[in-house]
């Protein structure tokens, strides 16, 4: 016999019973290996992740990098042409100019002469050579060039090695019309080139263009996804936490002690705060690393400098106590919200395989919301759209959107708060909602997940 789940709403045993469920969820939970296997496994993929330049600075350490033989460097006899190639290719590739332990570091390429063509494809197909560079004349005394290589048109190589051949040919060009070297350096100099609003008086929301404040893209964007992965993540945990309870009918025992609202506040609080504690067992590390990048750097290399200061400062220096904050707020509602949802959703499946059916509209939502905020971030959605404005105060799409705008300074900080506030009122909602699913749901088992099983369990609730 079925046991008939309890009225949904608040009485005197309410804080007792979310209490109570809410600590079952974090002592049965916390001691799985499952959780402490993927808690230490994200601590070290954070802090390496985090360590990424300096890591990759250690291994390349030892390397000589490609290198490039160049086959008649004859035709420009002003000047050495293998390295004036060694230069613009190890500038365009981005090798480190500072000494690494008083010692100049090893470039990403080096180019040298070969005695004639024969020689240097024979080097290219023993793989001693990474590419050969032909250099002649045409009719007009214009530069020609032929690549010998293995690599593909699309590969960074053979991209860089044409873009230092342009800049070789356009000085060589330069230089026959009579050009000074000190001339030609100052034609490509950038002009000065400045973003202005609309209104001339608009002085207070700050830049709109995201390469104007490359930090604050870095923060939204990081930000961002350190939200949608905890949804993603942890609302689908709750979700088959839910179903593995109702396929065990469990849940149908617990409903007569506890109304499906205590429960699901309990086990959203419980899940909700493992997910929490994960997250700063992980976040820590990696905030720490990219603090102290530059030390760690010089203390594995034995450098004053390190190689990634600009990186790791530039993502550093714009997070501030508001935008911390609020992104706090914002993940702590969010997946409130989210969560709720989920495992309302996942009440109505009796098995743990129709998950990802039932869940899949939540899902589509959250990715939705996550993709609006890193096309408005980059650019290619106005920031200031209407639609993005609005949509920022929408509570599934406001935790990514409303700091990707607060992050680039396209809202003002009310603007936060009153997400916020939205964000905060719809939490009870979302509980009301997923309690009414679940009060249905537990008496559900055998029918097919689908839009009409969703809204009739909503009805019936």
């Amino acid at each position: 016999m079925t046991a008939q789940p309890a009225k949904t709403g608040f009485g005197r045993r309410t804080l007792p019973n979310i209490t109570a469920v809410a600590r079952r969820e974090i002592t049965a939970r916390i001691r799985t290996r499952a959780y402490r296997f993927t808690t230490v496994f994200l601590v070290l993929a954070g802090t390496a992740l985090a360590l990424a330049p300096t890591i990759v600075a250690f291994i390349d350490r030892g390397s000589t990098g490609s290198r490039v033989e160049l086959v008649g460097g004859e035709v420009l006899p002003d000047y050495d042409p293998t390295v004036a190639f060694q230069q613009l290719l190890n500038a365009s590739a981005g090798t480190p100019t500072i000494p690494v332990g008083g010692q100049q570091p090893p470039p990403k390429y080096v180019v040298a002469a070969a005695p004639d063509l024969e020689t240097a494809r024979k080097d290219v197909v023993a793989g001693t050579a990474s590419a050969a560079l032909v250099l002649a004349r045409d009719s007009n005394g214009d530069l020609t060039f032929q690549l010998i290589t293995k690599d593909g048109v699309l590969s960074r190589s053979t991209q860089l090695i044409r873009q230092s051949a342009t800049s070789i040919a356009i000085q060589d060009r330069l230089s026959r019309a009579g050009v000074p070297p000190v001339d030609q350096a100052t034609l490509f100099t950038p002009p000065s080139f400045e973003l202005l609003p609309p209104d001339p008086n608009d002085t207070g929301r700050g830049p709109l263009n995201p390469a104007e404040d490359t930090g604050g893209f870095l923060t939204g964007f990081g930000l961002s996804i350190a939200i949608f992965m905890a949804i993603i993540l942890y609302g689908q945990w709750i979700a088959y936490s839910v179903a593995e309870e109702k396929s065990s009918r469990v849940m149908e025992i617990v409903l007569a002690a506890a109304t499906p609202f205590q429960l699901l506040a309990g086990k959203v609080i419980g899940v909700g705060a493992l997910a929490l504690l994960q997250y700063v067992i992980v976040s820590l590390p990696m905030i720490l690393a990219l603090a102290f990048q530059n030390q760690i750097a010089s203390l594995v290399l034995g450098a004053d400098a390190a190689p990634a200061a600009a990186a790791g400062g530039s993502v550093t220096s714009s997070l501030s106590i508001g935008i911390v904050a609020t992104f706090g707020v914002m993940l702590l509602l969010g997946f409130a919200v989210y969560a709720s949802l989920y495992a309302g959703a996942a009440s109505l499946v009796s098995r743990q395989e129709d998950i990802n059916q039932i869940v899949a509209p939540l899902t589509f939502v959250s990715v939705i919301g996550y993709l609006v905020s890193t096309y408005a971030g980059t650019g290619l959605i106005p920031l200031d759209s209407p639609v993005v404005v609005a949509l920022s105060f929408v509570p599934l799409f406001s935790p990514y959107l409303m700091l990707t705008r607060l992050s680039l300074g396209a809202a003002a900080p009310w603007e936060g708060v009153v997400a916020m506030v939205i964000l905060a009122l719809t939490v009870p909602l979302a509980l009301w909602i997923a309690a009414r699913l679940y009060r249905s749901g537990v008496l559900l088992y055998g029918q097919p997940p689908s839009p009409r099983t969703l809204w009739r369990a909503i009805r019936a609730g």
